[in-house]
């Protein structure tokens, strides 16, 4: 085998050996009994909803909230949806389409780790790396249990990030600087809770980075500081199209509606000790007190090379091999993580009022996966000879035992999938499935629809009604409904007031035979539904879900920093040409 080829072997086994875990998605039907399985294919419908009535980034989830419509995008990160509606786009059906991202995820997770781990140690660690994190349980939880779509894509960019900002750090460029920003950006428009998982313990890790840069150079590291900082900015810069609505609109919307007190309470949702080393398998729920019906092991092999095996390391760290204050960084990281889901970290969730919005405590298995997989791959790195071939055969056998030892619970619970599953009526039949899943805006004083107008024609199938004559005389046809949009036409034999079946939000707009017309809701109407002024006469009226001021703005800053990501990037190949253009007008060519 040529030397180049044996030297990507780890890699490649790994790739293929992911299909262990990802192959049950090859099976008909979908694990629709899984917790959020079917939002992930009810949010791909209205995503793509919005994508084909023209908007480059949809905001509105026009079936959400009994049909009244809502502005999930603009609160939930809809990247994750977004890749799949592209496959969806191509030609796979809604379901091939997620399953397809469930599958590169699954992939990604072990190659970023792979690509992280082997920027410190050997092929054959980082290979044992990739395997621990891919196959970690929370990982087959996020999946099979729980359905968590956006979040399992989160964790496959958990280490492009870490990896992203540790050469930022440590070799400070514009391309790292680009790389590292995009790869926040990345996660923050993935999973909109991430935000508040993994990003505080990345400052954390950076901050003890640049102190143990300080100390050994015997000087503040200014350039590594400056570069971090810059990276994050330009992060949060790029991700603005989702930030800026988000902290700007929150007032909009009735938050606690997204934390019912007795599903989504987080003094009541906390690990048990026991739990992180209980490896019972289970499909349940979370659930008050230790008698929770899903795992929360933090997994066998993580336990043994990440945690058990730790003193050992730190024994061998202190006979002069070094790298021992990276390892360390990791493991208190890890270790910080698995205090967050127990309750001796109440304080600090109580302290901080916006992390009730994690809401479940356990969320935070996924950084301590991350980091106790690297303290695992430090570990193995010290305590096992990696030896001069890439891949050596007790890892290989350790990665096939890992493996294994998953195999069992790398199995969903199949149901077979229906068209109603993947149509817009999807999501009503959840609502009526799950009222406590309804959500309103902060402008209907009625709170969660108990109903709409439209539930009967979801039900049997029918066209949408889509508005009514509330004062005046007239007819009005719906013609048009689209993912953010309505057209009917008014017949209208006095001036009327026009009442579309759609919560008033900002950003609506409305045209009356292509001339702008306001929008407005009546303060009295408990559900504050959007209502036209039509003058007498045979009039096409159409309403779309627009960019608000602040929208355009955050949408203009993601654009801008994007081009100058761009450009940092090519930093290398411009600057060249840069200084001889300046050489020759120095010169007065």
């Amino acid at each position: 085998m040529p030397s180049k080829a044996r030297a990507h072997a780890p890699l490649v086994l790994l790739i293929l050996l992911s299909l262990l875990l990802w192959a049950p998605l090859l099976a008909p039907g979908y694990f629709l009994h899984a917790h959020d399985a079917r939002h992930s294919l009810i949010w791909l419908v209205e995503l793509d909803q919005g994508i084909r009535s023209g908007f480059l980034w949809p905001r509105w989830a026009p079936d959400h909230a009994q049909g009244y419509g809502y502005p999930l995008f603009t609160f939930y990160a809809p990247l994750a949806f977004h890749i799949a509606e592209i496959f969806h786009l191509l030609g796979a059906s809604v379901l091939g389409a997620i399953k397809i991202v469930w599958a590169l995820a699954t992939i990604l997770a072990g190659v970023s780790m792979y690509a992280l781990a082997r920027r410190w140690w050997q092929p054959s660690v980082a290979f044992v790396a990739g395997i621990l994190y891919m196959a970690a349980p929370y990982h087959l939880v996020n999946m099979m249990v729980r359905g968590a779509f956006a979040e399992f894509v989160a964790l496959a960019i958990y280490p492009w990030v870490i990896l992203t900002f540790w050469e930022v750090i440590t070799r400070p460029s514009p391309r790292r600087i680009a790389w590292a920003a995009f790869s926040l950006a990345a996660l923050i428009l993935t999973h909109s809770v991430t935000l508040m998982l993994l990003p505080p313990l990345l400052a954390l890790l950076i901050l003890y980075w640049l102190v143990g840069m300080g100390w050994r150079r015997r000087a503040v590291p200014w350039r590594a500081i400056l570069a971090g900082w810059v990276a994050g900015l330009l992060g949060g810069m790029l991700a603005a199209i989702f930030l800026l609505p988000v902290l700007a609109e929150t007032r909009y919307i009735v938050v606690d509606q997204w934390l019912p007190a007795e599903t989504y309470n987080y003094p009541q949702q906390f690990i048990y000790l026991f739990q992180w080393f209980d490896f019972q398998w289970g499909y349940g729920f979370a659930l008050p007190g230790p008698q929770d019906g899903m795992n929360f092991s933090i997994g066998l092999w993580l336990v043994i090379w990440g945690l058990a095996a730790a003193p050992l390391a730190l024994a061998r760290w202190k006979k002069g091999a070094g790298g021992w204050g990276l390892w360390l960084g990791f493991l208190m990281a890890g270790l910080l993580a698995l205090l967050a889901t127990h309750a001796v970290s109440q304080p600090f969730w109580d302290a901080i009022p916006m992390i009730r919005l994690v809401q479940f405590p356990f969320r935070f298995l996924a950084p301590a996966t991350l980091f106790l997989t690297l303290a695992a791959a430090g570990t193995l790195a010290v305590l096992t000879d990696p030896g001069e071939q890439p891949l050596q055969p007790g890892h290989l056998l350790l990665g096939l035992a890992i493996l294994l030892s998953v195999w069992p619970y790398a199995k969903p619970q199949h149901t077979p999938v229906t068209s109603r599953d993947v149509t817009p009526a999807a999501d009503i039949f959840f609502e009526l499935d799950y009222p406590d899943m309804r959500a309103s805006t902060a402008f209907a004083s009625a709170g969660k629809p108990a109903t709409s107008p439209k539930i009967p024609a979801y039900v049997q199938g029918q066209p949408l009604p889509l508005a009514e004559i509330v004062a005046g005389e007239g007819d009005v046809q719906a013609l048009h409904h689209g993912g953010g949009e309505d057209l009917v036409r008014v017949q209208a034999r006095t001036p009327v007031t026009l009442r579309f079946y759609t919560y008033w939000y900002p950003g609506w707009r409305a045209w009356i035979d292509r001339q702008p017309a306001p929008t407005f809701y009546d303060p009295q109407d408990p559900n504050a539904l959007i209502q036209v002024n039509v003058p007498p006469g045979d009039h096409l009226v159409r309403i779309r879900f627009t960019n608000t001021p602040l929208r355009t703005l955050a949408a203009g800053i993601s654009l801008t920093t994007l081009v100058i990501l761009i450009l940092l990037l090519l930093w290398d190949t411009i600057r060249p040409h840069g200084s001889s253009y300046l050489s020759q007008l120095r010169r007065g060519r």
